[in-house]
């Protein structure tokens, strides 16, 4: 029995495992194979580059009119063909919703970027989560093949106390249904080690039944953060701040629907070159130009535009309605992780002290039946309590892991 006690320090201590990835290095190969993340990047990408064309709206335009004619019919000597280029270089002096549209194209960039941010936290805190699982399953897999051993360990004992004649047939028996138990146990927890270590590898882009050794363990001492401030949290979060952004596309939306309505002013110059009216010969050429001035003023539209302006207004009310209930459920949500990292917190501690007694009361009951003093049932019931309360520190710690690392999520702090 002496590997009990060797092996049962192991909950009190860092695991000792070769050194091949960590949680950081874990996150960055998600983060490069995450196809989330391509998709929100490119989305980023195009919001950017609308922006920019939508700014191009403030610089004058230059188009180049071309055409050409054929007549059916002509008068005298007059040419059947005629042509004419005409470029011309225009101008939005004012009006025609172009600020409107340059803001609205800028907020979306801005809610782009946020949202671009926000999925990477979220698969940054994914891909913890899937970590600290694999390290569960490892740990676990790790206490059945203890617990098979001590239930060896505990059946040659027997086997030896019956073959002498120290012990009945009955103690035998128990021992051996409880040695088939561990084993089905143990076979139980290798199959959601392997299922684990699929999920792990499949998220980084790797085969799913690659080998690896974890550099950081769930049994390890962590530390937890700092509580903050939820008007903090709330201004760096990355759903806060693009609902701002639509919030602010939203406003300039009710500016943009109104400029359909408002009188605009566009200038512009423009030259002419084509052959001389009447195109008798056809040789003689003509340049002419001019200076435009083109004013457009609605003036009715059977009630439209109070009807416009009326729907832009309601999609502002929405959006900031729905800012408003993204920062309130930021407050839930600190509150409930907050009061979570402490409770398992408080489980870590205890479960520790347990694990301690239970440990205590598995040697005592061991060395009781070999020395006579207790029954195989007294080790059996010791056997199953340390195996509960291992199984429950092995819980209590990957939930701390967990409501550490939901904690850090919420406050947009990932490591």
């Amino acid at each position: 029995m002496k590997r009990l006690f060797l092996v049962l320090p192991m909950l009190l201590v860092p695991c000792f495992v070769v050194a091949q990835i960590s949680l950081e290095e874990y996150r960055v190969e998600v983060l490069r194979h995450s196809r989330s993340v391509g998709v929100a990047r490119a989305e980023t990408d195009a919001a950017e580059a609308d922006m920019y064309a939508r700014r191009k709206g403030y610089l004058p335009s230059l188009v180049m009119y071309q055409d050409m004619t054929y007549a059916f019919r002509r008068d005298g000597d007059e040419r059947r063909f005629g042509w004419s280029m005409r470029p011309e270089i225009s101008q939005t002096v004012y009006g025609g919703g172009v600020k409107a549209a340059v803001k609205q194209a800028e907020a979306l960039s801005d809610a782009a970027l946020s949202d671009e941010q926000g999925v990477e936290r979220d698969v940054r805190y994914e891909a913890e989560i899937v970590y600290w699982m694999l390290s569960r399953a490892e740990s676990y897999r790790r206490a059945m093949a203890d617990y098979l051993s001590i239930v060896g360990a505990l059946r040659d004992v027997v086997e030896r106390r019956f073959e002498e004649g120290y012990t009945a047939k009955g103690d035998l028996l128990q021992v051996e249904s409880r040695m088939s138990d561990a084993e089905y146990q143990y076979s139980a927890a290798e199959q959601d080690y392997l299922v684990a270590l699929h999920n792990f590898n499949v998220m980084r882009g790797e085969d799913a039944s690659v080998p690896v050794s974890l550099t950081q363990s769930i049994l390890d001492t962590m530390v937890a953060p700092e509580r903050e401030s939820v008007d903090a949290i709330i201004e760096r979060y990355p759903e806060y701040r693009s609902s701002l952004a639509r919030e602010e596309y939203a406003r300039w939306g009710i500016k943009a629907a109104d400029a359909r309505f408002t009188p605009s002013m566009q200038a512009g110059v423009y030259g002419l070159l084509q052959p001389d009216i009447p195109n008798v010969k056809g040789a003689g050429v003509r340049l002419d130009g001019g200076v435009i001035f083109s004013f457009t003023t609605p003036i009715f539209h059977f009630g439209e535009r109070r009807q416009v302006a009326r729907a832009a207004r309601d999609k502002y009310d929405v959006a900031r309605l729905q800012t408003m209930e993204i920062a309130e459920q930021i407050l839930l949500s600190e509150s409930n992780r907050w009061t979570a990292l402490l409770t398992t917190r408080k489980r870590v501690d205890a479960v520790r002290r347990n694990l301690t007694l239970a440990a205590e009361n598995l040697e005592i009951s061991t060395y009781s039946y070999n020395e006579g003093l207790a029954t195989i049932l007294d080790v059996l019931q010791a056997q199953i309590s340390w195996l509960q309360i291992y199984t429950n520190a092995i819980t209590a710690q990957y939930d701390y892991a967990v409501a550490i690392a939901a904690y850090r999520q919420l406050t947009a702090a990932m490591p």
